[in-house]
């Protein structure tokens, strides 16, 4: 979705350099190229060598011959433990954004300063709590991260169709300078941007429903060994 994404504005905005005459018409579309080519190979042919590597059946034996001792990981469903080390990741890196003065979409608004620094700090306890929780097979933490999902795809998509990003990068700080040069490129409209909320959201929503086979409500919990729960 990201390299679709880029794809659809980053020419466009290319063009704009181009023709604005910050730089040759040569170099700018030499630039185009050699950016897209490295999203290709980054955002296609590496994760798709990995996937091809890692998912074979003789990688999978020579691991298993390698290392018989049952690890964290072989804890917990693969397809579920990807969902909790995502959301770990992204419960360290919630506090980073101190450094663009706190600014976060919130349903409409973008808050900053001590407002945007309350919702970090909210959604990063979320997103701890899901991580553990879905480590740990709790079907509470599944909701947890179906509703922050829908949230926060909710929340972007009703403020950037309000919002523009320029106005966004204003909140963050950024240079003026910087803010000049966006100025004149072309930036996603705010149906673009609503609709790749409303996509991530749906495929983000889809892959946590593939994974509730894996959890029982509290009621019909039992303990099962790691070889059935994967």
């Amino acid at each position: 979705m990201g390299l679709v994404f880029m794809l659809s504005f980053m020419p466009d905005m290319y063009d704009q350099m181009g023709k604005s005459g910050q730089m040759p018409q040569q170099i700018v579309t030499l630039i185009k190229y050699v950016t897209i080519g490295f999203m290709v190979v980054f955002y296609i042919i590496m994760p798709a060598a990995f996937v091809l590597f890692y998912g074979s059946k003789h990688t999978k034996a020579t691991c298993e011959q390698r290392d018989p001792h049952v690890r964290w990981t072989d804890k917990c469903p693969l397809p579920v433990l990807a969902v909790s080390l995502m959301s770990g990741c992204c419960a360290l890196c919630m506090p980073l954004m101190g450094f663009y003065g706190w600014a976060i979409p919130f349903f409409g608004f973008i808050l900053s300063g001590i407002a945007g620094a309350g919702v970090a700090l909210v959604g990063s306890l979320l997103l701890a709590y899901v991580a553990w929780g879905m480590y740990r097979l709790s079907i509470n933490a599944w909701w947890c991260a179906v509703l922050v999902t829908i949230a926060w795809g909710a929340s972007s998509g009703i403020t950037f169709s309000r919002v523009s990003l320029i106005e966004f990068y204003e909140k963050m700080k950024f240079p003026a300078q910087q803010l000049e040069i966006m100025k004149q490129l072309a930036l996603p409209q705010a149906r673009w941007m609503v609709l790749f909320c409303g996509l991530w959201v749906v495929i983000a929503v889809a892959y946590l429903l593939y994974t509730k086979r894996y959890f029982t409500p509290p009621a019909e919990q039992r303990s099962v060994s790691p070889g059935e729960r994967i």
